[in-house]
């Protein structure tokens, strides 16, 4: 083109390559966008230019086209931060809201974990009072046996000192009968031994009543024990089912714990640490149920050694009864063999009409 204008090319001045990335020297993308239009306005439109002309137009002529597509490409770049930067915001309040609700959920589910922690250690108290009333009831009832067996050997003592007794009035009755036969003042010294044999009469009755009431009040001693041991089988009746709630919230509790682990995939440190606090929430409350057990049979145990005692109360009973019924017989085998009147009962007590 200078060769067919008569403008040699030695003359010529180019402008520098730049490349898209690049800006205008000194200038900004806004200056670079408005750059063409700006040279194009600086142009000479129309006539023919001369030699000196042509070459300092030259020197200031660049091509519009990619400059024009660098100037779209930036407002297109500028756009789409504009539509990250929207984007980035509605993401972060979204992610600020399913964590605040994952939170929520969290913090319900500890605290129905720390309730059920309460309530597994309120179940522990009422078992330790159980088992410390089941020991107490254990410990009366030894007293309780304790006590018959002394009531038991003091009847026995009392009912060997009455055969004594009866044995030496057998031998005064001998003596009485051949001193009988000899003087009649042997009859004095058997209206003695008559008496002696009545008042031994009256002290193995004396004997028989205390043991009577003895056994009364331990009848009355063993029925307040029984009723302790079903007082305290009752509770543990009650505690069972306390442990039995308690098992079913510890139950609900894994399945709301299940619910946050499907819904909250992010925190698995925290449920981690719920599991683990639900594992040792359901060991404690199977230790509780098995010391309930324990506790079971430690009554159970008592029940049977206070009706072991009652047997054994019974018994007593029964062998003072035939003592008491061999005594009589004895005594009046006595008077048959010492031709005595009969005891009667009179108002003012028994003796002789």
């Amino acid at each position: 083109m200078h060769e067919d204008q008569g403008v040699p090319d030695d003359g010529v001045l180019t402008a520098p390559l730049r490349s898209a990335g690049d800006g205008p020297a000194g200038g900004s993308a806004d200056e670079l966008a408005g750059g063409p239009a700006d040279i194009l306005a600086g142009m000479p439109l129309g006539g023919p230019v001369t030699g000196g002309e042509a070459a300092a137009a030259a020197g200031t002529r660049v091509d519009p086209g990619p400059v024009r597509a660098f100037g779209t490409e930036v407002e297109r770049l500028a756009e789409l931060v504009r539509h990250l930067n929207a984007a980035a915001s509605t993401l972060g309040e979204r992610l600020d809201g399913e964590v605040r609700s994952a939170l929520g959920s969290a913090e319900a589910a500890l605290a129905e974990a720390s309730g059920a922690r309460a309530e597994a250690a309120a179940a522990d108290d009422r078992t330790r009072q159980a088992e410390a009333r089941a020991e107490a009831a254990l410990k009366e009832a030894a007293d309780a046996k304790e006590e018959l067996e002394k009531v038991t050997a003091a009847a026995q003592t009392s009912v060997l000192a009455a055969q004594e007794s009866e044995a030496n009035a057998w031998k005064e009755a001998g003596a009485a009968q051949q001193a009988r036969a000899t003087s009649a003042n042997e009859a004095a010294h058997a209206d003695g031994l008559r008496k002696r044999a009545e008042a031994a009469w009256s002290t193995e009755h004396q004997a028989r009543t205390d043991a009577e009431r003895e056994r009364d009040d331990l009848s009355v001693r063993l029925t307040t024990e029984q009723t302790a041991l079903a007082t305290a089988r009752t509770e543990l009746a009650n505690m069972r089912a306390d442990l039995a709630d308690a098992r079913d919230k510890l139950e609900a509790a894994t399945e709301t714990e299940r619910q946050l682990r499907a819904e909250l995939a992010a925190a698995k440190g925290e449920i981690a640490g719920l599991t683990v606090e639900r594992d040792s929430v359901v060991a404690r409350a199977t230790e509780l149920a098995t010391r309930a057990d324990r506790a079971e049979s430690r009554a159970e145990a008592a029940e049977i050694r206070a009706e072991r005692a009652e047997q054994r109360a019974d018994t007593a009973e029964i062998r003072i009864d035939r003592d008491a019924t061999a005594a009589r017989a004895l005594q009046d085998t006595l008077r048959a063999a010492l031709d005595l009147p009969s005891m009667e009962e009179l108002p003012e007590g028994p003796g002789v009409r």
